[in-house]
């Protein structure tokens, strides 16, 4: 099962890029608020759930999604964690069970987590091969459990709804540009993007984040050749693209 998963992989990395970039936009404007997920969800060429971790109930599924499961939202709802057993093979759950619990732990609302998987409406169908994208969405206290949103895209329309996804946001050829860079950036390091971006010294970032300052050196010099970047006005471009400063 595993080796056919990552066979789904020969798509095209940028039309996996594609998505991510953009579900990671969608999300940023989704939790300022400039965006609403009921708003949008309907023209997203795709399935698209909020997911709660608490009750492990779905809050949210536009349209699309409840086609392609042939369940309303209240019966999606209903189901609780039995969703996941009825719409995917087990061993699949089990598999991205242990990777998805590790991007939740986290905490870090400026990355997406994206995966393959098959879904099947029912027994008598055969199962499909999706993209995954998920982020989560960011809450008020760090005592909070956030929600996840996730869109699922069918692989072979990658291409299409890739595009069209990308424009219900605005024009983000900077992050698609970019957005491999920034997928290789740790918590840590963006936590020191946004002191550097803030206007804070190397000391002051020791400081805040207790850690030496050799450490927020070390630190800095990987964030910029993780980047290729060579001034703070790249910097801050950067930072402002994906939300880590506004």
């Amino acid at each position: 099962m595993h080796t056919s998963m990552r066979n789904q992989t020969s798509i095209p990395f940028e039309d996996a890029t594609l998505i991510s970039a953009s579900v990671l936009d969608i999300g940023k404007r989704v939790s300022g608020q400039s965006l609403l997920i009921e708003e949008i969800g309907d023209y997203i060429p795709g399935s698209v759930m909020v997911q709660d971790l608490v009750g492990m109930t779905n809050n949210y599924m536009n349209k699309q999604g409840c086609e392609i499961l042939r369940h309303s939202k209240e019966e999606l709802f209903t189901m609780g964690s039995g969703y996941f057993r009825k719409f995917f093979p087990e061993d699949e759950v089990r598999f991205l069970t242990g990777k998805f619990h590790q991007f939740i732990s986290e905490r870090d609302y400026n990355k997406v987590f994206s995966f393959f998987q098959r879904v099947r409406p029912d027994e008598s169908e055969e199962y499909k091969w999706y993209l995954t994208t998920s982020r989560l969405i960011p809450v008020l206290s760090e005592t909070d459990i956030p929600d996840v949103m996730h869109i699922s895209v069918d692989v072979q329309s990658l291409p299409v709804a890739g595009k069209h996804i990308r424009n219900l946001g605005h024009d983000n050829s900077y992050q698609i540009k970019y957005y491999h860079k920034f997928n290789l950036l740790s918590k840590r390091e963006k936590e020191i993007i946004i002191s550097i971006c803030q206007g804070f010294s190397s000391l002051e970032i020791s400081d805040r984040l207790f850690i030496s300052i050799h450490t927020v050196n070390n630190h800095r010099k990987n964030i910029l050749t993780k980047l290729e970047i060579s001034s703070l006005a790249q910097l801050i471009r950067f930072a402002v693209a994906f939300g880590l400063v506004e």
